[in-house]
C-alpha cells in the first residue's frame, strides 16, 4: 500500500538541514551587508569646500600661522624652563660647597693655620661657578620673560582672530551638519529602497511557504532580510523615531502570531486537527468535548481528570460498535464504507483497510 505521508528523514538529516539553514541565513545576511556597504560608498560632502563658502583661506592661514607660533614659543619656554631647573640644581650644589668651605677657612685663619691650597682652589672655583650660574640664571629668566610676553601677544592675536571667525564658524557648522544629515538620509533612503523590496518579497514567500518542505530556505531568507532592515533603520533613524518604529513592528509581529495561534484553535489546519484528534482518541476521550469514551469493554470503566485509560488485553476495535458522544453528539466510531469494520470517524484512514475517508 502507498505511503500517505512523506517521511521526515532521520534525525541526522534533519539536524544538518537546520544547520545549513542557519548557515544560509548568515550567508544571505552577509550578501545584504555587501550591498549595503557598496551603497554606503556614495560620495560624501567635501568639508573643505563647504568651509570655504563661509571662511576664507586667508583667515585659516592666519589662524594656522598663529597656532604654529604659539606652539613654537611654548616649546622654547619649556626648554628654557628645563635648563633653568638644571641650573638651579647646579647652583645649589655650588652653594653647599661654599657653605662648607667658608667656615673651615675662617677657623683656619682664627687658629693661625694655613688653609690648604686644594681647599682654597675648590672654594675659588665654586665661587666663580656660583657667580657664573647666577648670571646665566638672570639671562634665562630674561629670555623666558620675553618669550612668555611674545606668546601672550600671539595668544591675544589668536583670541581676536577667533572672535572674528566664530560667527562664520557657527554658520559653517550648521551648514555642514545639514549636509551631513541630508547625505545620511539619502544613503538610508537608497539602502532601504533596495532592502525593503527584498524583505517584502521574502515576507510574501515566508507567509506562503513557511510550512513547506523548503521551510529552511524560506526562514533563512526572511530572518536575514528582517534583521538587516532592522539594523539599517536603527543606524540611520534617530532614536526617538526608531523606538516607535521598533515597537510598532514588534506589536505587528506579536499580533500576527497571536492571530495565528487563535486560528489554530478556532480553525486549525488539517494536519494539526488530525494530530489533536489522534491524541484524544489515544486517551479514549472525545476529541470535541473531551468526555471519556465509554464504548465496548470501556463502557463501565471509571475515569479521573486527565487520566489515560488502558484497554484490557485482547480488546480490539472491531469488537466495538458505532459510537456517538452522548455529550456533544459527535459520531466517533462508525462502519468503514470500504471494509465494513468499525473505524475512527474523525481520522482520515481506516486502520483495517487503509482507505481514506471521503467527505
Amino acid at each position: 500500500m502507498e505511503t500517505k505521508r512523506k517521511a521526515k528523514g532521520s534525525w541526522g538529516v534533519r539536524f544538518f538541514i537546520v544547520v545549513l539553514g542557519i548557515t544560509l541565513a548568515f550567508l544571505f545576511y552577509w550578501l545584504l551587508s555587501f550591498i549595503e556597504g557598496d551603497i554606503g560608498k556614495i560620495e560624501r560632502p567635501d568639508k573643505h569646500v563647504v568651509r570655504r563658502q563661509y571662511i576664507s583661506e586667508e583667515l585659516d592661514d592666519q589662524k594656522e600661522a598663529l597656532q604654529k607660533d604659539i606652539q613654537r614659543l611654548s616649546r622654547k619656554i619649556k626648554t628654557l624652563d628645563e635648563q633653568l631647573h638644571n641650573l638651579k640644581k647646579s647652583t645649589s650644589n655650588y652653594q653647599n660647597t661654599i657653605n662648607q668651605l667658608l667656615p673651615i677657612q675662617k677657623q683656619s685663619i682664627e687658629q693661625g693655620i694655613e688653609f690648604p691650597l686644594e681647599s682654597r682652589q675648590a672654594l675659588s672655583s665654586a665661587q666663580a661657578a656660583f657667580l657664573e650660574n647666577q648670571k646665566r640664571d638672570q639671562d634665562l629668566n630674561k629670555q623666558i620673560s620675553e618669550l612668555t610676553l611674545a606668546r601672550q601677544e600671539k595668544q591675544a592675536d589668536m583670541n581676536d582672530l577667533n572672535e572674528t571667525i566664530e560667527p562664520f564658524e557657527e554658520e559653517f557648522r550648521e551648514e555642514w551638519d545639514r549636509q551631513q544629515t541630508a547625505h545620511n538620509w539619502k544613503v538610508a533612503a537608497i539602502k532601504l529602497a533596495v532592502l525593503i523590496p527584498i524583505f517584502i518579497a521574502a515576507s510574501i514567500i515566508f507567509m506562503k511557504y513557511r510550512t513547506s518542505a523548503y521551510w529552511p530556505l524560506v526562514w533563512a531568507v526572511f530572518a536575514a532580510s528582517f534583521f538587516k532592515v532592522a539594523f539599517v533603520a536603527h543606524k540611520y533613524f534617530p532614536k526617538p523615531y526608531f523606538k516607535y518604529i521598533a515597537v510598532l513592528v514588534i506589536i505587528v509581529i506579536v499580533l500576527r502570531f497571536l492571530i495565528y495561534l487563535i486560528k489554530m484553535i478556532v480553525a486549525p489546519q488539517k494536519d494539526l486537527l488530525i494530530k489533536q484528534y489522534q491524541q484524544f482518541y489515544d486517551k479514549h476521550r472525545c476529541p470535541i468535548c473531551t468526555k471519556p469514551i465509554k464504548a465496548g469493554p470501556l463502557r463501565y470503566a471509571g475515569w479521573k481528570k486527565k487520566t489515560t485509560v488502558v484497554a484490557p488485553q485482547g480488546t480490539q476495535i472491531d469488537e466495538q460498535q458505532a459510537y456517538t458522544c452522548p455529550s456533544c453528539g459527535t459520531n466517533l466510531y462508525d462502519k468503514c464504507g470500504s471494509c465494513g469494520k468499525i473505524r475512527h470517524t474523525l481520522l482520515p484512514y481506516c486502520e483495517h483497510c487503509g482507505v481514506e475517508k471521503t467527505e
